[in-house]
């Protein structure tokens, strides 16, 4: 069994800046100008991965399986001394049987398939190509059947997939997929651009009710399901969904150029604006801010309901201080809290943060009790 919550580094490798599909929801749209990356530099990056002691290697694009020499870049990557070698795919390519067969042969171990919809109404629709759903399914289906190969499915959340989200991860496992993840959209490229169709409030408990309704698969032994980039709070009575707290550094070091020019400039990062309210950084690019602007950050306050985490001395940027990834650290141990619903009759709720995350994942949101007010 594999997922994204498994503690284990991979070394994402981008394979082309391209992709046979037009998703709505797309947030590379910007980045992609038609061509594969060469052959040459694909190797330099999988050779950089092994220096850092990777053995897991995912392959991503774009769409990675329609680089020309995909077979072959599987065959360095496996030569290279990566153990494990996992594509994340639309799976048009891989519905060709032959085509399937090599990449396999070729040392695949892993297919990610992201397939948004159950029927092909809404998938093509999500896509914007007629016919992708029965490709896609059609791979899912030959890959299912081979054996020893991890098979998931991503599905990207929103307005239009969200109330038939059961209905999907009920539609995949019915042909036999047992892995899944479900991706909250993220505010950039055609996602950002089409907002208005595409984004959920979960605030609306009309739309937490059918988020909920297809998390209740995830209480089946049988089945493995994780999220990505959900905010914890809708998780409640899933905190086992919980995105590990530790995935906020794959996030940080993705932009770790924006964020290396914000720390230069002693300004927000570049990207600030209408969407970050919409971004699973939101708060921690807030508190980013809060920290150049003041040049130092405490620790947040609680829980005052339990036991209260001790107080780490202030993270602070200056002369020869820890970059990025350290205050990402600081923020993981320090700043990364969140409150149970009953926190709303909390006494004391304006006093205290919450919780750390990292404990809600582990504990619950139930081990937050609110305080009475003092009738005396």
């Amino acid at each position: 069994m594999s997922g994204p919550s498994g503690v284990e580094k991979r070394h994402w490798v981008r394979l082309t800046r391209f992709c046979n599909q037009r998703c709505v929801f797309c947030l590379d749209r910007e980045s992609q100008d038609g061509d594969p990356l060469s052959l040459d530099s694909i190797r330099r990056d999988l050779a950089d991965g092994r220096r850092q002691g990777m053995s897991r290697v995912v392959l991503s694009g774009g769409e990675p399986t329609i680089h020309p020499e995909f077979i072959q870049i599987v065959g360095l990557a496996r030569a290279q001394g990566y153990r494990h070698i996992q594509a994340i795919t639309n799976g048009r390519r891989l519905c060709y049987p032959e085509f399937l067969r090599a990449a396999v042969a070729a040392g695949v171990g892993e297919l990610t398939f992201s397939i948004h919809g159950h029927t092909p109404e809404l998938h093509d629709r999500l896509t914007r190509v007629p016919g992708s759903f029965l490709q896609a399914v059609t791979a899912l289906r030959s890959a299912l059947a081979v054996p020893g190969l991890i098979v998931s499915v991503d599905v990207v959340i929103n307005r239009w997939n969200l109330p038939v989200l059961r209905e999907i991860l009920d539609f995949h496992i019915s042909l036999g997929a047992r892995e899944f993840d479900l991706l909250a959209l993220v505010p950039f490229g055609d996602a950002w651009k089409n907002r208005a169709d595409l984004f959920c409030d979960f605030e609306r408990p009309e739309n937490l009710a059918q988020l909920r309704r297809a998390l209740e698969v995830s209480r089946r032994p049988d089945l493995h399901l994780w999220t990505n980039r959900l905010r914890p709070e809708f998780l409640e009575g899933f905190e086992s969904l919980i995105q590990p707290p530790e995935k906020i550094l794959d996030e940080v070091r993705g932009r770790r150029r924006l964020f290396a020019r914000a720390i230069k400039d002693g300004r927000p990062p570049s990207c600030a604006g209408e969407a970050c309210e919409r971004c699973f950084l939101s708060e921690f690019c807030r508190d980013l801010s809060a920290l150049l602007h003041e040049g130092s950050l405490p620790a947040r306050v609680g829980p005052l309901c339990g036991e209260r985490y001790g107080r780490p001395k202030p993270f602070a940027f200056g002369p020869g201080a820890p970059g990025i990834e350290s205050f990402a650290r600081f923020y993981i141990d320090s700043r990364y809290y969140a409150k149970a619903s009953a926190c709303r009759s909390c006494a004391r709720g304006q006093e205290c943060d919450g919780m750390l995350v990292a404990d809600i994942r582990a504990k619950g949101f139930k081990t937050m009790a609110p305080i009475e007010a003092d009738r005396g």
